[in-house]
């Protein structure tokens, strides 16, 4: 049909605006009548009438009859299936009547619809095969209509190529018929848009733009469009819809070709009169999909089998004359009977589509289907040639072995070594300098050498291996991974006297020896041999000698612990002493210091930091076990640094008081600084840990229980403090070991990790050392009371005490013992917390209280150490603290007062279950008649005032069936009556013993007037 201009032209294009605006104002619901005229005999509806309808989801057009003597385009629209929303027509007489083209609407399209399979045009259109066309061609290729362009093929019959704008050919129409004409319609920018003469095209547009949503009118108003609107504005959507319209008749086929010269896959429609209307040529990258979305309608012509067979991807792989690695990509097609043929990948791709291949000899289709994704480098089909000096590198990226399915190799090939384990190590030192040592050192393979210089050379230039006549040795193998550090600090330049050798400090070759399993072969002169043998060793230059200065004997682990303190003063190496709690590291750092005192090694004064709670127990400890050295405390008001150092040893002091105190303290230099529970201070960002990084000492130790609580990144950080440098820079260390181990699971870099320490991280487990430890520790622990505390028990004292005292004083009057005893118990539970007092049980932590402090802290320590707890209290109200306590951190714990249920059951809990870490007992409840022997440490928050209840209540321990040492902790309170009557009780512990059996009034008898006042006196 040729284009047919309407009457009234020049107000058509304001006539559809109107019609789109009332359109996107019409309700859902709306219908509308039309008026009838009298029924007539209506014509049959011929091919001619169908021709002249369009239609664009719910909406349809009826095109001019060209002998139509009045023309309009008649435009019906449905709001819902079969309900008329809106009819309109462009015709002259549409102003003052229902014209012939309205009338004729529902006749021509009920005949269309007749013929239909679904209850809609649009519905049937999407159902065809034509849509799945449209949708494939179109994805990722959205050139509309309005950039493509037309170009003539001459020939026997004259067809339209239409192009992209790029060149590409997309399709050629061959069809001479009508169709042909509402083709150019319907799919090309057709019409003289000067004049405004509708096209099937522009009629098709404007159904499109009166059937838009309410979401798409939306989107559309701000620049967006929904990917149905772009799929329905392609060509390919047009093109769809055409050959819909013209050929959906029954046994329309595609029929698929390859041209030979140029690839191209091609697939000509045949309609069902066995013509060929067009064909259409499919992108490379879209033929398996298209093959896919027309199966049933694509023919296997006799010459092309377009079911595709599976290839795989083979690399053949071998030696060249000069030894360059030679790889040569092949395509390899299984056949039925088995046998295999190569294709090289070059020659196929001229018929590459995809991962379809095109097999010309054999006429098929083959679709390549790896075993395995090839190897990046091969993707392309090209042959690639790898230079002798990088062969290794090959091998050991690909694994390439004979039994692979990628690679096809040859013997020679397979016949490579790659050498990765060294047999040996001799090390001659050269020369040893106070920092620095040059020495030679070379590994042995076999009848071969290398040297360590070599190794390095070969690192520091990123060079993975190093040929020898025996193959490659890979200097990237777990033999080498702890000299990568040394790769960057080797010396470039000989030494002055021009000798060979390799630069290494003491730490380097601490790094080259924990890396072997035996023993490194030292040769050359004996006393710099004896010195490298012990510096390998970690062993001092002379045993630890009996100690003067110190009151106690070191056993044998903790004498060998001193001694390696002693080898890292030597060297001038930092450490972590980390054994587990209970085993002494505090002896064996006072052994160092005594040791180092003696021998006067060091005449600088010592630096040792803790936390507050503990300052007490390392100042009792000092004064009672190491006299030999003078421990001042330097922490409350008007300290005085310089005042404090002289005369004095140590200065014992505070995380706290080390960040307010950084600037003088970083003025001193120090023999040694020890940082105890050093994990305290593991935030490198804290002040607290800049000031400990600017002490200035010979070594700095780290004293704790747990190195890493929470990451890897806690050791870093404390060995960053104490051995600055050895563990490289953050990025190495989060590359080499934090993420490997960590969230990879890598053992073999968990366990370089752990060689790369070890010499500066000692760590002795209970259950290791158990033949050399006591059947019971015993160890009080002092705390220094709060200020919420401090003010409650001088409150209690100045209320109730002063009257008692006033009585006291007077012999001839009666002690009145039961008010004692009451004030007594009210000062024991102010020592214990502010909150059992307070009536604030629930809300406890609003109140401090220094014994709890510490007590969370053993707590956390034998928690973290893998140990099940047993705490005792006499009083309720403290257990239901650690009840709260222990809930709000979800630890597992068991709970046995007077009031228990069920006993056994409790204890065997306790016992039995893994997660059932704490069990909180009270005095009568679980100070007897039961076992707990699935712990290993005791802690006795309050004093029972007499030993035999507590050596009662911690044998439920220490008992027959306990197979490790036990730790008993008693915590008092400094200063106050717990401190008093725990030095009365353990004088009288021989003639208390058994005696009195429970905690009342009636063993006051036992103390004098003098003591009961003394308990009874305001803290120091």
């Amino acid at each position: 049909m040729d284009p047919v201009a309407f009457d009234g032209a020049q107000k058509d294009e304001a006539f559809f605006s109107n019609i789109m605006a009332r359109q996107r104002k019409k309700t859902a619901s709306r219908k509308r009548s039309l008026p009838q005229k009298a029924s007539q005999e209506k014509p049959p509806v011929s091919q001619a009438d169908l021709d002249r309808l369009e239609f664009h989801r719910n909406a349809a057009a009826l095109m001019p009859d060209s002998k139509d003597k009045h023309p309009g385009i008649a435009i019906q629209v449905e709001t819902v299936k079969g309900i008329v929303g809106q009819r309109f027509c462009s015709c002259s007489t549409r102003h003052s009547q229902t014209c012939s083209h309205l009338r004729e609407m529902p006749r021509i399209l009920s005949a269309y619809r007749q013929q239909l399979k679904s209850d809609t045009p649009a519905d049937d259109f999407r159902a065809s095969f034509w849509h799945r066309f449209a949708e494939t061609m179109t994805d990722g290729f959205s050139d509309g209509a309005d950039i493509v362009r037309l170009a003539a093929v001459h020939g026997s019959i004259e067809a339209l190529s239409i192009m992209r704008s790029s060149g590409e050919r997309l399709l050629t129409y061959f069809s001479q018929a009508a169709d042909r004409s509402r083709f150019l319609e319907r799919c090309t920018v057709t019409g003289d848009d000067a004049q405004r003469i509708p096209t099937r095209g522009h009629v098709i547009s404007q159904l499109s733009q009166l059937t838009l949503t309410e979401d798409e009118w939306m989107l559309r108003d701000r620049g967006f469009k929904t990917r149905r609107q772009i799929l329905e504005e392609s060509f390919w959507y047009k093109m769809a819809y055409h050959a819909y319209r013209e050929f959906s008749a029954g046994g329309c086929k595609f029929h698929p070709a390859i041209e030979k010269n140029t690839g191209n896959f091609v697939l000509q429609f045949q309609d069902a009169q066995k013509q060929c209307p067009f064909a259409v040529n499919i992108p490379r990258r879209r033929v398996k999909s298209i093959l896919n979305a027309l199966k049933g309608v694509i023919c296997n012509a006799h010459d092309l089998d377009v079911d595709p067979i599976p290839i795989d991807a083979i690399f053949d792989i071998r030696l060249s004359k000069n030894l360059d690695l030679e790889i040569q990509p092949l395509l390899r097609l299984v056949q039925k009977d088995g046998e295999a043929k190569f294709f090289d990948r070059e020659d196929l791709k001229r018929f590459q589509y995809g991962d379809l291949y095109y097999i010309e000899e054999l006429g098929i289709l083959a679709e390549d289907q790896y075993p395995k994704l090839p190897p990046e480098k091969f993707n392309e089909a090209v042959k690639t040639v790898i230079n002798r000096s990088r062969v290794p590198a090959f091998l050991e990226e690909f694994k390439t072995d004979s039994a692979g399915d990628t690679y096809r190799i040859d013997d020679t090939v397979k016949r490579l070594k790659i050498i990765r384990n060294i047999d040996r190590i001799e090390i001659t030192p050269e020369l040893l300098e106070r920092d620095w040592c040059w020495l030679s050192a070379r590994y042995g393979v076999g009848s071969q050498w290398i040297s360590l210089a070599d190794i390095l050379t070969a690192k520091k230039a990123k060079l993975r291996y190093v040929s020898t006549d025996e193959g490659w040795i890979d200097v990237e193998s777990p033999e080498f991974n702890l000299l990568d550090t040394l790769a960057d600090r080797i010396l470039e330049t000989p030494r002055q006297d021009q000798k060979t050798g390799v630069r290494l400090s003491r730490m380097d070759i601490l790094r080259l020896a924990v890396g072997r399993d035996d023993d490194i072969a030292f040769r050359g002169d004996a006393d710099r041999v004896s010195v490298l043998n012990r510096l390998c060793r970690t062993q001092p230059s002379v045993p630890l000698p009996e100690l003067a200065g110190m009151t106690s004997r070191l056993r044998d682990y903790q004498k060998r612990g001193a001694e390696w303190l002693m080898f890292l003063f030597e060297n001038g190496f930092g450490g972590l002493l980390c054994d587990d709690m209970g085993l002494g590291k505090t002896h064996q750092a006072m052994a160092l210091m005594v040791w180092l005192r003696e021998r006067k090694a060091a005449a600088e004064p010592f630096l040792l930091v803790c936390p507050t709670t503990v300052i007490s127990h390392w100042h009792r400890k000092l004064n009672e076990h190491a006299p030999g050295i003078k421990a001042i405390v330097y922490h409350g008001g008007n300290r005085d640094l310089m005042a404090a150092i002289e005369g004095n040893d140590i200065i014992l002091t505070s995380y706290g008081v080390l960040q307010r105190d950084a600037e003088p303290i970083k003025r001193v230099y120090f023999a040694a600084a020890v940082f105890d529970e050093i994990q305290n201070i593991k935030n490198r960002e804290t002040k607290t840990y800049q000031a400990a990084e600017n002490v200035q000492a010979r070594i700095k130790l780290g004293l704790t229980g747990t190195p890493v609580e929470n990451s890897l990144v806690d050791l870093k950080t404390l060995l960053d403090l104490t051995v600055p440098g050895y563990l490289g820079t953050d990025n190495h260390f989060l590359d080499r070991y934090l993420i490997p181990i960590e969230e990879v699971r890598d053992a073999s870099r968990r366990e370089e990790l752990s060689r790369l320490v070890s010499p500066f991280v000692l760590r002795r487990l209970k259950k290791t050392v158990l033949k050399e430890l006591p059947e019971k520790i015993e160890d009080i622990r002092i705390c220094e009371l709060s200020e919420d505390q401090i003010k409650l028990y001088q409150d209690a004292i100045s209320r109730q005490g002063a009257g008692l005292m006033k009585v006291l004083r007077e012999s001839s009057q009666p002690i009145p013992y039961l008010h004692i005893f009451a004030l007594l118990g009210l000062l024991k539970q102010i020592c214990n917390h502010p909150a059992t007092v307070k009536g604030a049980l629930e809300d406890y932590s609003r109140y401090k209280s220094g014994k709890w402090e510490l007590f969370t802290e053993l707590l956390s320590e034998s928690l973290d150490s893998g140990q099940k707890v047993v705490v005792y209290s006499q009083y309720l109200g403290m257990l239901d603290i650690m009840e709260s306590y222990l809930t709000e951190r979800k630890v597992g714990f068991a709970k046995l007062t007077g009031t228990s249920r069920n006993r056994g059951n409790i204890i065997d809990r306790f016992n039995t279950d893994a997660d059932c870490r704490v069990f909180l007992g009270s005095l009568k409840a679980g100070g007897t008649g039961i076992d707990l022997v699935a712990a290993s440490v005791v802690i006795h928050y309050d004093r029972w005032w007499n030993a035999a209840r507590e050596d009662q209540a911690t044998d439920r321990v220490h008992r027959i069936g306990q197979r490790r040492g036990v730790q008993v902790f008693k915590l008092v309170t400094l200063g106050t009556l717990e401190e008093k009557i725990a030095a009365i009780i353990e004088k009288k512990r021989n003639l208390m013993n058994g005696v009195v059996k429970e905690d009342a009034p009636g063993l006051l008898k036992s103390f004098t007037r003098e003591q009961l006042l003394d308990m009874l006196s305001l803290p120091a």
